[in-house]
């Protein structure tokens, strides 16, 4: 039982090694006008991402989301900002089990909204 116990904690402190616990993200729109920044932490490797959606946009106040993802890592190759135009941006993120969480930005210089689909 005790090598059982010794051989799971090396386990989990080897993964845990692996792991990033942090991420930073930044886009920006092609006319400059609109900036995206996504933040993210966890404790280890094996906890959710706790993730912070910001927007900047024109001359309104930042706004921001808040919500956690599971996922190895948060970077370009699991991050995509698709955008349709200078005004609307899909944000998908990939999971760890390969599901997609997908976040829609619309921003003009008449309104600025934000949201998960």
């Amino acid at each position: 039982m005790k090598n059982i116990l010794v051989f799971f904690a090396l386990a989990i402190t080897l993964f845990s090694c692996n792991g990033t616990t942090s991420a930073h993200l930044t886009e920006t729109s092609e006319n400059g006008k609109v900036k995206i920044d996504i933040t993210a932490s966890r404790s280890n490797v094996l906890d959710p991402f706790k993730v912070n959606l910001s927007v900047k946009a024109y001359d309104f106040k930042e706004g921001k989301l808040a919500f956690e993802i599971m996922a190895d890592d948060l970077n370009e190759k699991n991050v995509q900002f698709k955008w349709q135009d200078q005004n609307n941006c899909l944000i998908i993120i990939e999971e760890r089990d390969n599901r997609a969480r997908t976040f829609q930005l619309i921003a003009s210089e008449n309104q600025v909204q934000l949201g998960e689909i």
